[in-house]
C-alpha cells in the first residue's frame, strides 16, 4: 500500500513540473504575441548622381561623304570604277570630252602666235631704237605689247590645261563608291552627280533628339547601340541648335570608334542619357510613398515613425531625388510595412550583433529596458 502512495506522488509531481514548464513557455509565447510595434529599418539620405537613360533609333552613315560632280560639261567616254569599290583620294573616275577644249586650244594657238609676232616686233625695235631710228615712245609701245601678249598667251594656256585636267574626275577622298549614276556616253554637268563616295576612316550614327534631351546632353556623352545583339559604345560629337523642320528634333551625332559589323544606311537601337543630376540628396525609392499625389516618408524619431513630406525630383529603379524636406542627418524608415502610421510606435530593427541598426545607444538602451519589463 505504501509502494504505491509512492508511486501516485511521483506521478504527481511530474505532473506538477510539466505544468509549470509549460506554464513559463506558454507566458513567454504570449509575451512575444503582444508586441504590435512594427519593426523598422531606416537609413541616411545620402548624395549621390542620377542618370536617366532612353531608347532612340539611329541611321549609322559615314563620318565624311562626298558627292562627285564634274567641273566641266562633255560626253562620257570611259567610267573606271563600281558601286561597291574602294577608291583613293585622286583615282580617276571617269574620262570626259569636251566641245570647249577645242575653242580653248584655238584661243591658246591664236595667243602663241601674237605672242610670236610681239616678240620679234620688240626685238626689231629694240635694234631700231639703238641706233637711234626709234623714239622712247615707240620702245615701250613694242615692250608693253610683247608684255601684253606674253599675259595673254599664259591666261590662254592655263585655262586650257584646267580643262583638260577636268576632262578626268577623280575621288576627292578616300571611301567607298555607294552609288554609281553615270555610264559611258551620257552627257554630264557641273551640277549632275556621278557617285558618291563614303569616307572609309570611320563611321557614325545619325539620330534626333528631344527638347528635353536637348537640354541635358553634351559633348563627350557616352551613347551605347546595339545591332544583331553586338553592343557599340560611341560619343556624342555634334549636338544641333535648330530643330529640324521635318522631324520636329534635334539632330544630333556619334561618332563610332569599333564600328566593325556595322553597315552604312543601316539603324540601330541606341541608349542615350535623357535626365541627369549630380550629387544630390537621395533616398531609396521603395522608402517613399504617396498620399493624393503627394510624395512623403516616414523618418524615426524617438521610437515613433513621423510622416514627413518631401519635394522628389528625378528616379531611377533605386534612389530618388530629393529636392526639399530632409537632410543628410534625417532617419528615414526604408522598410515597407502597411503597420506604419503617423506617430505610430515602431521597434528598429537589429543587425547581426544585437545593435539597433540606428546605432543610437539610448534607443537601444531604451528598447532592452522596455523588454526586461515584459
Amino acid at each position: 500500500m505504501m509502494k504505491k502512495r509512492g508511486k501516485i506522488l511521483a506521478l504527481a509531481a511530474i505532473v506538477v513540473v510539466g505544468a509549470v514548464v509549460l506554464s513559463r513557455c506558454g507566458h513567454k509565447n504570449t509575451a512575444a504575441e503582444y508586441e504590435s510595434r512594427p519593426t523598422v529599418k531606416v537609413e541616411n539620405p545620402v548624395r549621390q548622381d542620377i542618370s536617366l537613360y532612353t531608347d532612340l533609333t539611329g541611321l549609322v552613315e559615314p563620318q565624311s561623304r562626298a558627292s562627285v560632280m564634274p567641273k566641266m560639261s562633255g560626253e562620257v567616254l570611259e567610267v573606271y570604277f563600281q558601286a561597291g569599290d574602294t577608291v583613293q583620294a585622286g583615282q580617276a573616275l571617269c574620262k570626259i570630252d569636251s566641245d570647249a577644249l577645242t575653242a580653248l586650244k584655238l584661243q591658246v594657238d591664236a595667243a602663241s602666235v601674237a605672242l610670236k609676232n610681239a616678240d620679234s616686233n620688240l626685238s626689231r625695235t629694240q635694234a631700231l631704237f639703238a641706233d637711234g631710228f626709234v623714239s622712247q615712245e615707240a620702245m615701250e609701245q613694242a615692250q608693253n605689247s610683247a608684255q601684253s601678249a606674253k599675259i595673254s598667251y599664259e591666261s590662254a594656256k592655263n585655262q586650257y590645261d584646267l580643262q583638260v585636267k577636268y576632262t578626268t574626275v577623280t575621288a576627292p577622298i578616300d571611301g567607298v563608291i555607294e552609288s554609281r549614276s553615270v555610264e559611258p556616253h551620257d552627257h554630264v554637268s557641273p551640277a549632275g552627280e556621278i557617285c558618291t563616295i563614303s569616307g572609309a576612316s570611320q563611321l557614325q550614327v545619325k539620330f534626333g533628339i528631344t527638347e528635353k534631351i536637348h537640354q541635358t546632353m553634351e559633348l563627350g556623352d557616352s551613347v551605347t547601340l546595339e545591332k544583331n545583339g553586338v553592343d557599340y559604345t560611341g560619343t556624342v560629337t555634334e549636338i544641333g541648335s535648330m530643330v529640324n523642320e521635318s522631324s520636329g528634333l534635334y539632330d544630333a551625332r556619334a561618332m563610332v570608334p569599333d564600328a566593325a559589323g556595322l553597315t552604312n544606311g543601316s539603324r540601330v537601337k541606341m541608349t542615350v542619357i535623357m535626365d541627369r543630376v549630380s550629387q544630390v540628396l537621395t533616398v531609396p525609392v521603395d522608402a517613399v510613398s504617396y498620399d493624393n499625389g503627394a510624395p512623403f516618408v516616414y523618418l524615426y524619431e524617438d521610437g515613433k515613425a513621423e510622416k514627413t513630406e518631401i519635394e522628389a525630383g528625378i528616379y531611377d529603379d533605386e534612389n530618388m531625388e530629393v529636392k526639399s524636406g530632409l537632410t543628410s542627418d534625417s532617419q528615414v524608415i526604408v522598410s515597407w510595412s502597411n503597420e506604419l502610421v503617423d506617430q505610430g510606435e515602431v521597434l528598429l530593427a537589429q543587425d547581426n550583433d544585437g545593435a539597433q541598426t540606428d546605432g543610437n545607444n539610448e534607443t537601444a538602451a531604451e528598447t532592452t529596458e522596455a523588454g526586461d519589463k515584459e
